[in-house]
């Protein structure tokens, strides 16, 4: 089996890795890589490719062109972290950012690089720290766990929830702790809920949509850090071996 993986990171580079150890690997840089070969399957990087079928690099764009999806056919099967197709022409399109053991494997990672994230931005003990985790989906839920875990002074804060040790809503949460790490995929935070904050909280933001008063929070003096892909910065190893799995689950399933 012949399966080519765009190396744009560390953690591609390890998906690479582990994936060479029982296949035919070839490493993608440049589209010429694989100009004369016909792969079973191509692995794209977690931010997958546009509609117009560029991949981002390290620091450029890789561009699938319409001729090579014609000469790797309609069998090529593709496996990416979004649904976007771009000019692929083949209907076997796997997103494994969507896979529910994939997604919870790297909540933990998350949750690990948050830690190193709080840590390093405050430079504080994370004992001497209130935490508040604000939403409580997949991500939020391993973060509390391991900060629970460490026994850190932590509190989810949720739109609607019954009042009870750690957990508080929205409307009853008038004053911030000293970090805020925002998980949330609605709006929760606005420009009059930080006017009556008495401290200045170090905020990491991991929610996907821009949903945070940025300039409201500005003007409050509150450093806000864009924590994305914390799997793959912080643990590209195990990221990357969380996808090479999720691969070898689904060649074992057509076996």
């Amino acid at each position: 089996m012949k399966i080519g993986i765009i190396c744009a990171d560390e953690r591609m580079r390890q998906v690479a890795s582990n994936l060479a150890q029982d296949y035919d690997v070839y490493k993608i840089y440049e589209e010429n890589d694989v100009v004369d070969v016909k792969l079973d399957m191509l692995v794209l990087p977690v931010k997958g490719m546009n509609e117009d079928g560029n991949v981002q690099m390290y620091d450029r764009i890789l561009h699938l062109s319409d001729d090579f999806w014609i000469q790797q056919g309609c069998d090529l099967q593709v496996f990416s972290g979004t649904s976007e197709k771009g000019n692929a022409i083949t209907p076997f399109w796997y997103c494994y950012m969507k896979d529910t053991k994939v997604v919870s494997q790297n909540a933990i990672l998350t949750a690990e690089g948050i830690l190193n994230e709080m840590i390093q931005g405050t430079c504080k003990s994370i004992y001497s720290q209130q935490v508040d985790i604000i939403g409580y989906g997949t991500c939020g839920k391993a973060i509390y766990e391991i900060l629970k875990n460490l026994h850190v002074n932590v509190r989810v804060i949720r739109r609607q929830c019954d009042l009870k040790r750690n957990f508080m809503s929205v409307k009853d949460w008038k004053q911030c702790g000293d970090i805020i790490i925002h998980t949330a995929i609605g709006k929760m935070i606005d420009e009059q809920m930080v006017k009556q904050w008495e401290k200045i909280p170090y905020i990491i933001d991991i929610a996907t949509p821009q949903l945070l008063p940025l300039e409201a929070l500005k003007e409050h003096g509150c450093q806000v850090v864009k924590a994305s892909n914390l799997p793959g910065k912080c643990a590209s190893v195990s990221a990357g071996n969380i996808i090479a799995d999720y691969i070898r689950r689904k060649i074992a399933d057509e076996k």
